[in-house]
């Protein structure tokens, strides 16, 4: 009868040891991995709960005060982000730009609200500052926005409202710029084809200025005879024809 060798017995060993070795491990991660995914589901359903209890209490808020106790109530909620908004709203109708201000900057300064709600309350600060006639800040707020191009749904509205603080400030340098700029974003938007119109209205206007006429030089031959006087209505050689004034559109 043949026996078990020494060595034999040790193969079967190594065998189950190595079995153990790897199916131990990758039960472990099983496990932490069902775990993980269970918690982050509990996690969201909290989240979804918090922001419905936070949707409904804003439901209810009325006042400006009312917005903002929601929003300090639910500060992680993306309700709160809207009652900061309506709060802003609601005292930029009753010219409270100061308070207003406030509260867009809340909405602004915090790195986790969606960029399009940032942007949104950005273009209520820049309003703001318009409204309370201070254009060079408002300019500065709206071109915050306007340099998101293309990442910002709000980036041609931006452009068109800098533009037209440059216009009533006279600035037509800047003016041409910010439109130039605002007319490369997207075609199909309406903002963007009112920069475009703006842009071909002053590039018109420039092209059909008249040109300065060129002043007819005179003989320089040394003469006796007095030069002969310009028939009527002719303009002397020697003094050039004034360029009119371009008529202000």
């Amino acid at each position: 009868m043949a026996t078990l060798e020494t060595d034999e017995a040790n193969i079967v060993d190594v065998a189950a040891f190595n079995w153990r070795a790897i199916v131990y491990p990758l039960l472990a991660v099983l496990i932490v991995g069902v775990g993980g995914l269970g918690y982050y589901y509990y996690l969201q359903d909290q989240r979804d709960q918090l922001e419905s209890t936070a949707h409904a209490a804003l439901l209810q808020a009325k006042t400006p005060e009312e917005f903002i106790k929601v929003a300090d109530q639910y500060p992680t909620t993306t309700q709160a982000t809207l009652a900061l908004a309506k709060a802003a709203g609601s005292s930029f109708d009753k010219r409270d730009y100061t308070t207003a201000i406030a509260d867009y900057q809340r909405i602004v300064q915090n790195n986790a609200v969606d960029p399009a709600l940032r942007d949104s309350a950005q273009l209520g600060v820049a309003a703001c500052l318009e409204a309370t006639g201070k254009p060079d800040d408002a300019i500065s707020a709206y071109l915050e926005v306007a340099r998101h191009g293309a990442k910002s749904p709000y980036a041609p509205f931006a452009y068109t409202a800098a533009a037209r603080l440059y216009e009533e400030k006279g600035d037509k340098d800047n003016q041409l710029k910010i439109l130039s700029e605002a007319a490369s974003l997207d075609p199909d938007s309406p903002f963007v084809k009112q920069a475009q119109t703006k842009l071909n209205e002053i590039n018109g206007a420039a092209k059909s200025l008249p040109s300065a006429s060129v002043p007819t030089t005179l003989s320089t031959t040394p003469t006796a005879a007095p030069a002969p006087a310009p028939a009527p209505g002719a303009t002397p050689a020697a003094a050039p024809v004034p360029v009119p004034p371009a008529s202000p559109k």
